[in-house]
């Protein structure tokens, strides 16, 4: 290595660090890690893994991971028979401004039938993820924070969608199955009659580790249990004129499940699959499709997937209670029913 000692000193710019004032023309027998290392905290840790260049006679030193708010650095630069140079420095300030908030809870019902199986939870922002147990709360009509609310709600069963903005909560199978110990001992998670109150804490630290905006509280009431499987047979269907881009309208007897509504519906009509856009109303009871182009006449048919499912769980053709026992999570499925309409 050949170099010009100067008067070296390192600097923090736009998250990466440098050596100036000391020239090398190239790295040393044991790499640029045995002159210069960057270390995260205090204490006896191991030194930042990254990326080392020589850029305009600078050596240069890029993170792995970015630099992280709040965190304290110290970078070490010790040139071949020169004095080492220490200098610390602060990660950038915490973000402070809060952005994040409940946009929605789904299902919307005020009223909630006693072996309601899943809640999804919409915020505005990414949110950190494995706080569901400390920051969701279940009263009771009094307003008592139900005993053992993680029972009711799976504890660690946090599924998020790739954004992390939508949370899916699963209330326990084991006491919505009438045929395993919880149901028979403890009873299902939702009393039919009572009066219940879902607690989400403004504490909740979004993904920044900010909290909300402010909590949010929605109130439902227990209702009878659903045990009949949906049955696309029962549905009522609202065709539009052709010519028109007015929406076709499917209404359901029950809420049904809102993120499922979103992917397990399809039209299909002469001319194959119709592009357009879906909207879901009437707290999960009506679905309205809106076709990106006018409707053409002809026989139409709704491709209905089998694991579309009501509140509790049923699937068309299977009710919940039939269903294998294991892991609940959002099943993907292929086989369809299909609701055939005519546009005239």
């Amino acid at each position: 290595m050949t170099a010009v000692a100067q008067s070296p000193s390192i600097q923090l710019e736009g998250g990466t660090f440098k050596v100036t004032g000391w020239k090398a023309t190239a790295p040393p027998t044991k790499g640029w890690s045995s002159v210069f290392t960057i270390y995260a905290g205090s204490g006896d840790v191991p030194a930042l893994l990254g990326k080392y260049s020589v850029e305009n006679n600078t050596l240069v030193f890029r993170p792995q991971f970015p630099i992280a708010a709040g965190v304290k650095y110290r970078a070490v630069f010790q040139p071949p028979g020169g004095t080492a140079v220490t200098k610390a420095f602060d990660g950038p300030p915490r973000e402070t401004n809060p952005i994040a908030r409940v946009v929605n809870v789904y299902p919307t019902a005020d009223v909630l039938p006693s072996n309601q199986l899943r809640l999804y939870v919409y915020f505005s922002a990414p949110m950190s993820r494995g706080e569901a147990a400390r920051h969701m709360h279940i009263l009771d009509e009094n307003g008592k924070a139900l005993e053992g609310t993680e029972a009711v709600l799976l504890r660690g069963e946090e599924l998020w969608d790739p954004a992390f903005q939508r949370l899916t909560m699963t209330f326990d199978p084991g006491r919505i199955k009438r045929e395993l110990t919880s149901n028979r001992m403890i009873g299902p998670p939702i009393a039919e009659g009572k009066r219940y109150t879902l607690v989400i804490d403004r504490e909740w630290p979004d993904a920044r580790g900010v909290p909300m905006i402010d909590g949010y509280r929605k109130p439902y009431r227990g209702g009878p249990a659903l045990r009949t499987p949906p049955d696309p047979k029962q549905w009522h269907v609202t065709a539009p004129k052709s010519g028109s881009s007015v929406p076709l309208v499917v209404e359901f007897p029950v809420s049904m499940n809102y993120p499922l509504l979103q992917r397990m519906i399809r039209v299909s009509g002469p001319e194959g699959t119709v592009a357009g856009t879906i909207d879901v109303q009437r707290q999960e009871t009506q679905w309205r499709f809106t076709p990106k182009s006018a409707w053409k006449a002809g026989n139409y048919k709704l491709i209905v997937d089998t694991g579309l499912e009501d509140l509790a769980g049923n699937h068309i053709g299977q009710p919940f209670d039939v269903d294998t026992f294991e892991r609940v999570t959002e099943k993907i499925t292929t086989a369809t029913v299909s609701v055939p309409f005519i546009i005239q």
